[in-house]
């Protein structure tokens, strides 16, 4: 009678172990069922070999008695404790499968993104090869998408290419997003390469990720030089002036001519001189004026700005009094270092009778001053004449 309630509770218990693997997905401990009947045969061939003996009767009824207090106790150990690989394993697998689902949704937007830019993006560990995207390897002429940091310091200038290693030495944790522009060769012409990135520290590597464009006007007009061949000209400045007056806003006009230009074209190329202009331009719109229709090119290198915020003219003002610093800017684009020294002449527009043409005219006057071989300042105030 006891063989056949010892093989109930066995077969009892592993139909629930079934059950639950089936239905709930866990993994069934069957080495609590090997460890019971175990101590079960141990009883057997210790009690007087007597299957049917009142002491193996006993010892079957004690037996059971433990399983089931440890099974209890596991049990509650289990909902206390949470224990993960008895009670919260179906849940985590669930929890798991979900984060999969949003982790390879999250990766396939990233690569759809990626795509639909225009620029080329790179992804470099330190000591390994780098993955450039379709865009990047085609931007730079390169043949695959993986590639060894030499492979592409071999296309850059060798003029270029010390200041391009120079940048990302000082990278640092304090400082770790960089800018820096520097020319390759590609089809046997050079070809500027505007790069951005950042440099992630970890604990025993970093990685670096960049972001290129190309700065050839005549193929890629979204570059600095944009800045340049997109500003409104003479006519729209002097629109502008005339609707300042129809309001009664009071403003000040700067001429300003980009003198030493001609000598970095001359020295550099012209595609060199635009990338500097744009760049200048492009400070001097973010330094002095709020809006973006505010900056004229009145030809060549001689272009208008209106200052119509009275604390951005005092910034100017005080910056050409105490040294111009915030106008003689210095340009780094590679290996090439250049000082941007323009000439400046400032008239006001302080009354509504004041007419366009004669501020014009007073602020011309100004800068052919300032033009003057005998004039120590490279500006000047019409009203300090």
């Amino acid at each position: 009678m006891n063989l056949y309630v010892v093989i109930s509770i066995l077969v009892t218990w592993l139909l629930i172990n079934i059950v639950t693997k089936i239905f709930k997905r866990k993994k069934a401990d069957y080495n609590f069922i090997v460890t019971f009947a175990f101590i079960l045969g141990l009883g057997y061939f210790l009690i007087n070999n007597d299957l049917e003996s009142q002491n193996f009767e006993y010892y079957s009824y004690a037996t059971f008695g433990v399983f089931v207090l440890v099974l209890v106790i596991k049990s509650f150990k289990g909902t206390f404790r949470k224990d993960i690989s008895e009670v919260d394993y179906y849940k985590l697998e669930e929890e798991l499968e979900g984060l999969g689902e949003v982790a390879e949704l999250l990766r396939k937007r990233f690569i759809s993104t990626i795509d639909l830019l225009n620029d080329g993006i790179s992804f470099s560990d330190t000591g390994e090869k780098s993955f450039g995207t379709d865009r990047y390897i085609n931007i730079l002429g390169l043949k695959n998408n993986e590639f060894s940091k030499e492979t592409q310091e071999n296309l850059i200038y060798r003029d270029d290419l010390v200041q391009y290693k120079n940048t990302l030495n000082k990278l640092s944790k304090r400082n770790p997003v960089y800018s820096t522009t520097y020319r390759v060769e590609k089809n046997g012409s050079s070809l500027w390469i505007k790069e951005v990135g950042k440099k992630i520290f970890m604990e025993k590597k970093s990685s670096i990720i960049s972001i290129i464009k190309p700065m050839d006007i005549n193929q890629f007009p979204e570059t600095e030089i944009e800045v340049l061949n997109n500003l409104p000209d003479y006519k729209k400045m002097y629109n502008e002036m005339q609707r300042l007056i129809k309001i009664k806003q009071p403003y000040n006009l700067v001429l300003i001519k980009l003198t030493n230009i001609p000598k970095i074209n001359e020295k550099y190329g012209r595609d060199v001189g635009d990338l500097m202009m744009g760049e200048y331009l492009k400070k001097t719109r973010f330094n002095f004026i709020k809006d973006n229709i505010s900056l004229y090119r009145m030809g060549g290198i001689d272009f208008g700005l209106i200052v119509k915020d009275e604390k951005k003219y005092e910034i100017l003002e005080r910056a050409l009094v105490n040294g111009g610093d915030l106008l003689n800017l210095k340009m780094m684009f590679g290996g090439i270092t250049q000082t941007i020294y323009p000439n400046l002449g400032v008239s006001e527009a302080p009354y509504t009778g004041k007419i366009a043409d004669k501020v014009i005219e007073e602020a011309l006057e100004a800068l052919n001053v300032s033009l003057k071989d005998n004039n120590s300042e490279n500006h000047c105030f019409y009203k300090d004449l």
